[in-house]
């Protein structure tokens, strides 16, 4: 809410220093573009962790929110080590307690990436190089 709040504020303050709609059209696709290339070097990121990260057994223990953290996560314990999971939780429903399942475990950060979170990664970066050519050859077109 407080995101809206701010853009009329920006808004407002634009159309009273006389900044014509045009400069505010192309500055928002700007930012849009912005935002798709951040979010298309998070994935990356985070699939280069997935790479650097070594399969092994694991046992789903529990989901409960982290120290620090404001979302609940799922821990497994690999080795007689609990590691949390590097995103939020799925569904409650979709987790067994006790159950033995494959995880990527990146020992450097101390996180595991069970098979939820490499399908966000992959398919996370899939879409948002997608997006990211898409928003390059627009921008080719909209200022060739």
């Amino acid at each position: 809410m407080e995101f809206f709040a701010v853009l009329a504020v920006i808004v407002a303050l634009c159309i009273v220093f006389g900044v014509s709609a045009d400069i505010m059209i192309t500055a928002a696709l700007g930012l849009i573009a912005l935002i798709i290339f951040a979010m298309t070097f998070l994935f990356i990121f985070f699939v280069w962790r997935l790479l650097r990260s070594r399969r092994t057994e694991a046992v789903f223990t529990k989901t409960e929110k982290p120290e620090g953290s404001r979302f609940r996560c799922a821990f497994y314990s690999c080795g007689g080590k609990e590691y949390p999971c590097v995103f939020p939780s799925e569904p409650r429903f979709m987790y067994k307690e006790g159950k033995t399942c494959s995880v990527f475990l990146h020992k450097s950060s101390g996180t595991v990436f069970d098979r939820y979170a490499a399908t966000t990664c992959i398919l996370g970066l899939i879409i948002s190089l997608a997006f990211s050519a898409g928003a390059v050859f627009l921008a080719v077109i909209f200022f060739s």
